[in-house]
C-alpha cells in the first residue's frame, strides 16, 4: 500500500507547509531565545526538520505492514515504543554528527546543541506520537473501508445467489400443462400444436436469455407476457380475455426480467381456472412520481371457490423486489368483492 503523502499533490504540499512552518518557529525561538548567529540557527533548523520529515516517511510502512487492520494490542503497543526509540535515536544522533562536520569550530553552539538535547527529544517525541497517530487512523480508516467493501461484495454475491434461485422457481406446472395441451393438439389440430410449441419456444427461450440479467426493458417483458398469455389461450380459449393500456413512457422503462408472468399466472389460477364465465386480466402501466406503477388486476367469481395456494407466486415477486431494489412497499395487493388486482411501484433512478 502506498504512502498517503504520495497519493496526491495536494498531500504533498500540505504536508511540506506544516514541516516548513514548524521549522520557521523553531528558527524564531533559536535566534530570539538562544541569541544564535541566524545562519548557525537555520543550519539547525533546516537539518532536524528535512531529518525527521523524510523519517516520518519512512514510518508509514513499518507502520502499516506491521500493523495492516490499525488494531491497538499490547505487541502492537511494544513494536511502537521500540520503533519511536529507534526513530528517536536515528533523528537526534544524525543531525547532532552533521552538525558537529559544519560547526565544529563553533563552540558556543556545541554548548547549546548540548543544554538543547532533552528539548528536542521532548519534541521528538511529540512528533513520533503526533505522525504515529495520523498514521494509524489512516491504516484504521482504510482497513475499515475494506472491510465494508469486502462487507458489500459478499452481501452481492448472496443477493445474486438469492436471485438465481427466486428465477429458478418459475412453477413447472405451466410446462407440464403446455406440453400436455401440445400432446393434446398434435391428435386434434397439428397446426395449432406447432403454432404452440413454436411460442413456447420462444418464451422459454426468453427465460434462459435474460435468466442471468436482473434487469430488462418493460417492451420485452410485454411480448415475453403476450406469448405467455397465447399459449394459456389453447387451453382456455374466451374464458381468457387479456387488456392493456400501457404508456408509451412506459416502454423504455427498466423492470426486472420475468417479474410479470408470476403474477399474470396468479390472476390466471385464482380467476380462470375456477370461472365458467370469461375472466379478464388487465395490464396497464404509467408514470409515477418515483419510476413506473405496474397494475395487473383480474374479475372473479366471489360465490365460487378459488383454488387454494401458497401465496408463493407473490411473495417470490416481493423478495425480488426486495433484493434488487432494497426497498420494501414495492408490491401491493388489493382484493375487492370481484376484482383482484396487484400493483408494482418500479423505481427507475
Amino acid at each position: 500500500m502506498s504512502n498517503p503523502l504520495f497519493e496526491k499533490e495536494l498531500n504533498i504540499l500540505i504536508y511540506s507547509v506544516v514541516w516548513l512552518v514548524i521549522a520557521f518557529i523553531q528558527f524564531l525561538l533559536i535566534t530570539l531565545v538562544y541569541d544564535l548567529q541566524p545562519l548557525v540557527a537555520f543550519a539547525d533548523t533546516l537539518i532536524y526538520n528535512s531529518l525527521f520529515a523524510f523519517l516520518a516517511v519512512i514510518l508509514w510502512y513499518p507502520i502499516m505492514y506491521n500493523n495492516p487492520e490499525g488494531k491497538i494490542n499490547l505487541s502492537t503497543f511494544i513494536f511502537y515504543i521500540i520503533l519511536g526509540i529507534i526513530i528517536l535515536l536515528i533523528w537526534l544522533f544524525t543531525g547532532y554528527y552533521l552538525l558537529r562536520i559544519f560547526f565544529s569550530e563553533n563552540e558556543t553552539y556545541f554548548h547549546f546543541l548540548n543544554d538543547s538535547f532533552l528539548g528536542r527529544v521532548i519534541a521528538g517525541l511529540l512528533y513520533y506520537f503526533t505522525i504515529l497517530l495520523i498514521y494509524h487512523l489512516i491504516v484504521y480508516s482504510r482497513a475499515l473501508q475494506e472491510k465494508k467493501l469486502s462487507e458489500t461484495k459478499l452481501n452481492l454475491l448472496v443477493k445474486e445467489s438469492e436471485l438465481n434461485v427466486l428465477r429458478s422457481q418459475m412453477n413447472p406446472h405451466f410446462l407440464f400443462n403446455s406440453l400436455n395441451s401440445i400432446s393434446s393438439l398434435t391428435l386434434n389440430n397439428p397446426d395449432k400444436a406447432r403454432e404452440m410449441i413454436i411460442k413456447l419456444s420462444d418464451f422459454l427461450r426468453y427465460a434462459l436469455k435474460y435468466g442471468q440479467k436482473e434487469k430488462t426493458n418493460f417492451e420485452e417483458e410485454l411480448k415475453n407476457i403476450q406469448l405467455y398469455l397465447d399459449i394459456e389461450k389453447v387451453r382456455f380459449g374466451d374464458k381468457l380475455v387479456f387488456e392493456y393500456d400501457i404508456h408509451d413512457d412506459c416502454l423504455s422503462a427498466k423492470v426486472p426480467n420475468m417479474i410479470l408472468q408470476p403474477l399474470v399466472e396468479n390472476a390466471i389460477k385464482h380467476g380462470v381456472y375456477e370461472s365458467t364465465k370469461a375472466v379478464t386480466i388487465r395490464l396497464s402501466c404509467s408514470e409515477s412520481k418515483d419510476g413506473c406503477k405496474i397494475k395487473i388486476s383480474n374479475n372473479f367469481d366471489p360465490d365460487l371457490r378459488s383454488r387454494t395456494g401458497t401465496g408463493y407466486g407473490l411473495k417470490n415477486v416481493e423478495n425480488r423486489l426486495l433484493l434488487i431494489y432494497n426497498k420494501e412497499g414495492l408490491l401491493t395487493v388489493k382484493k375487492e368483492e370481484n376484482l383482484f388486482e396487484v400493483t408494482l411501484n418500479i423505481p427507475q433512478n
